[in-house]
C-alpha cells in the first residue's frame, strides 16, 4: 500500500478567447424553453440555425448546475451527430462545445458514452481525418486545425473515463489515422501535441493500442526526441513523445535500446530543471490586477494577445512538467512485485512464529527492481531534487494574482496539480532510489518534516494535496524503518517525542472524511510508534501506548473495511516485536484485538467490490489478525 501507480492527468478544456470574464446569462424565459429552442435550432437546415443552436448550448453548459438537465433532455444526441455536418463552422462549434461538456465530471463522460457519442465521433476520424492535410490557402485552415484539436481531447476525456470508450478506440482505425498527425514538418505544434497527449494517455496497459503504435509510429516517435529547440513548445513535445515511448513498451524498459532510454531520462530532466515558479513571476507582471472594487479589467489588441501568448507558453510547460512527473513516477511504481506477493493467502498452519511477525530482511528491494541504466540516469540527473523543487508553490502574491485574472486560472490549477503529482512522485522515488541518494536517514527524516507542514498547514479543501503529501510522510517513515531493518536504537531521531508532538496529527486523522488520507495517517503514525520500540523510555512507552489507544478507537468508528484492515495490520506490525509484550499487556491489546475478528471479517463479506490493492490488504489483515492474536495471548501470558 502506498505505492502510487499512476497519476490521472487533469480533464483537457478548451479555453482561451472562448472563455469570457462573466458568466453569461441565456436571455431565454426558461431552462425549458432555452432547451427546446437549442433542439429546435440544431436540427434545422440553415448553417446559421445549427451554429446559434450550438453557441447557445455552449453557454448553458458553462453553468455545471445546468449540465444534469441538459444530459437528461438528450439533447447531446443532436449535437453529436454535427461533427460531420458539411459546414465547418458547424463542426467547430459542435467539437468545441462537446470537449467542454466532457470536462466536467467522470459521470458526464458515461453520459455521453450513453447517448452514442462515439459513433459519429469514429466517423469524424474516419472520413473527416483520415486524409486531412492543412491547405496554407484554405480561409478555413485554422478551424479545421482547431476542430481537429478539439475532437482529439474529446476523445482522450472520453478514454480517461470510459472503458468502453477504449473499446471503441480499438476496434477503429483511429489511432492508425493519429500517428500521421505526428509529423512536426507537415502539421503545427498545437496538433502534434494534442494527438501526443491523447497516445500518451490511451497506450497505457493498452495492448491493442501499444501494437498499433509500435507499427506505426516508431520511427516517428524517436524523431520527436531529437527536435530542436528550447520554447515550452518544444519541451512539451519531446516530453509527451517520451512518455508514449515508455507507456509503449509496457512498462518493460530494458526492452528498449539503451541510448533511448538515456534520451528518454535526459528530456525528462531537462523539462523539470526549468523554474516553473520563475515563469510564473515573469507571467503576473503581465496580469492584470484587480481595481479598487476587485474587478479585473481584461487587456485588449496587441498587448491581449501578447498576455494570451504568455499564458499558453507557461501552460505548456507546467503540462509538460507533469507530464515529466508522471511518466517517472510510473517509473518508480514497481508494480512487478505482484508475483511474489502472496500475502492474501492463508498459511495452512495456525502457528505464528517469530519469523512471520519480525520485520526481518527484505529479500526484493525495490530500488533493485528499476533497470541500473535508468537508476545511474535517474541519480545522476539528480531528479529527485528537480522533483521536490516542483512541490513549492510560487510567493503567495503570484499565486493571488494568477488566481484573480479569469486568463490565468487554469495556471494557478496547473500549479495545485503539478504540486500534487510531484509529491506521489516523491512517495514512488522514496521507495525505489537507494537512501543514501535521499540524503541518508536524516535526509529522509527532513523530507518527512517538510511534508508534514504541507499537511497540516494547508486548507483541508485541498485533499489532493493533502493525500499526496500524507503518503510522502508515510513512504519517508517505511524507508526510515526498512533501512534500519528492525534496529531502531540507531535512530536517535525520534527518541525525544512526546505526546505533545503528535496531537496534530491525532486530531488530523479524527476530522479527516478521506479514507485514503485517514490510512496514510494511520499507518504513519503506527510507522513512528514502531521506530520508538527500540528506545523506550517512559516519555516514548507512554507515546506508544496513546498511539495503540487511538488507532482501536478510530478502528472501532471505521466504516470502510480496508481502512480498518490498514488499522489493525498497522497494530499487528507496531507489536510483532517481543520487546513490546509488557506494552501489549497494559493496553490489553490482545483481547481488544480479538473484537475486531468478527467485525472485519463481516465487513469484507459486506464490501466485495474492492481495488485489487485494497481487496489484497483486507485478505492479509483478515489472514493474520487470529494467527497473531494466538501468537501474542502466548507471550502475554507468560508476564
Amino acid at each position: 500500500m502506498g505505492k502510487i501507480r499512476k497519476l490521472r492527468p487533469s480533464k483537457h478544456k478548451k479555453g482561451g478567447a472562448d472563455s469570457s470574464d462573466e458568466e453569461e446569462q441565456v436571455p431565454i424565459d426558461s431552462k425549458e424553453n432555452a432547451i427546446q429552442t437549442i433542439l429546435d435550432q440544431l436540427q434545422a437546415a440553415n448553417v446559421e440555425e445549427k451554429y446559434c443552436g450550438l453557441q447557445t448550448f455552449a453557454m448553458l453548459i458553462e453553468n455545471p448546475e445546468n449540465v444534469e438537465q441538459v444530459l437528461s433532455q438528450g439533447i447531446v444526441k443532436s449535437v453529436a451527430p454535427l461533427l460531420l455536418d458539411p459546414a465547418g463552422s458547424v463542426r467547430n462549434a459542435a467539437a468545441g462545445a462537446l470537449r467542454n461538456l466532457s470536462t466536467t465530471k467522470l459521470e458526464t463522460c458515461e453520459a455521453l458514452m450513453e447517448q452514442d457519442v462515439m459513433t459519429p465521433l469514429v466517423m469524424y476520424f474516419h472520413e473527416l481525418a483520415e486524409t486531412w492535410t492543412p491547405d496554407p490557402n484554405s480561409k478555413f485552415k485554422d478551424e479545421d486545425a482547431e476542430t481537429f484539436v478539439q475532437n482529439v481531447h474529446l476523445l482522450l476525456n472520453l478514454c480517461e473515463s470510459s472503458e468502453l470508450a477504449i473499446k471503441y478506440l480499438g476496434q477503429s482505425r483511429i489511432l492508425d489515422i493519429l500517428c500521421r498527425y505526428l509529423a512536426i514538418s507537415v502539421f503545427s505544434t498545437d496538433i502534434v501535441t494534442a494527438v501526443l497527449q491523447c497516445l500518451f494517455v490511451v497506450v497505457e496497459d493498452n495492448p491493442v493500442a501499444i501494437e498499433k503504435i509500435k507499427t506505426n509510429a516508431k520511427s516517428q516517435l524517436q524523431d520527436l526526441l531529437t527536435l530542436e529547440g528550447d520554447s515550452y513548445s518544444v519541451l512539451l513535445i519531446k516530453t509527451l513523445a517520451a512518455g508514449v515511448i515508455v507507456n509503449a513498451c509496457g512498462g518493460n524498459l530494458t526492452s528498449l535500446p539503451a541510448n533511448v532510454i538515456v534520451q528518454v531520462i535526459l528530456i525528462l530532466a531537462h523539462t523539470l530543471s526549468v523554474d516553473h515558479r520563475q515563469a510564473c513571476n515573469q507571467l503576473s507582471s503581465s496580469v492584470p490586477l484587480a481595481d479598487g472594487a476587485g474587478k479585473v479589467i481584461a487587456p485588449k489588441g496587441k498587448e491581449a494577445q501578447v498576455l494570451d501568448t504568455q499564458l499558453k507558453s507557461v501552460s505548456q510547460l507546467l503540462d509538460a512538467q507533469q507530464s515529466s512527473i508522471e511518466i517517472i513516477a510510473n517509473i518508480c511504481s514497481c508494480e512487478d512485485d505482484e508475483t511474489s506477493d502472496n500475502s492474501g493467502e492463508s498459511s495452512d498452519s495456525d502457528e505464528l512464529g517469530d519469523e512471520d511477525l519480525s520485520n526481518g530482511e527484505i529479500t526484493n528491494l525495490a530500488e533493485d527492481r528499476i533497470p541500473p541504466e535508468v537508476m545511474e540516469a535517474v541519480i545522476s540527473l539528480e531528479v529527485f531534487d528537480k522533483i521536490w523543487a516542483k512541490t513549492q508553490l510560487p510567493a503567495e502574491n503570484v499565486m493571488l494574482i494568477l488566481k484573480e485574472y479569469e486568463g490565468s486560472k487554469s495556471v494557478f490549477k496547473k500549479l495545485y496539480n503539478l504540486q500534487s503529482g510531484a509529491l506521489l512522485c516523491i512517495n514512488n522515488m522514496i521507495s525505489t532510489l537507494p537512501i543514501e541518494n535521499l540524503g541518508g536517514v536524516n535526509g529522509v527524516y527532513k523530507i518527512w518534516v517538510d511534508a508534514g507542514k504541507l499537511v497540516f498547514k494547508q486548507s483541508a479543501e485541498n485533499l489532493t494535496l493533502l493525500e499526496s503529501a500524507t503518503a510522502v510522510m508515510r513512504a519517508a517513515l517505511d524507508k526510515i524503518k526498512f533501512r534500519e531493518n528492525g534496529n531502531y536504537s540507531r535512530l536517535d531521531l525520534f527518541k525525544e517525542l512526546a505526546l505533545s508532538d503528535i496531537e496534530m496529527m491525532l486530531t488530523g486523522i479524527r476530522e479527516c472524511e478521506v479514507p485514503e488520507i485517514r490510512s496514510n495517517l494511520i499507518r504513519m503514525i503506527g510507522i513512528l510508534a514502531l521506530l520508538l520500540v527500540n528506545n523506550l523510555n517512559e516519555a516514548t512507552s507512554n507515546v506508544i501506548c496513546a498511539i495503540t489507544e487511538f488507532i482501536l478507537e478510530q478502528a472501532h468508528k471505521e466504516n470502510e473495511v480496508w481502512v480498518l484492515a490498514e488499522a489493525v495490520d498497522t497494530l499487528v506490525d507496531l507489536y510483532s516485536e517481543d520487546e513490546t509484550d509488557a506494552l501489549a499487556a497494559k493496553v490489553k491489546l490482545v483481547d481488544k484485538l480479538a473484537v475486531f475478528v468478527p467485525i472485519l471479517k463481516n465487513k469484507a463479506r459486506q464490501q466485495k467490490r474492492l481495488p485489487k490493492a485494497y481487496k489484497a490488504l483486507v485478505t492479509t489483515a483478515s489472514s493474520n489478525l487470529p494467527r497473531f492474536i494466538k501468537y501474542k495471548k502466548g507471550r502475554v501470558n507468560i508476564i
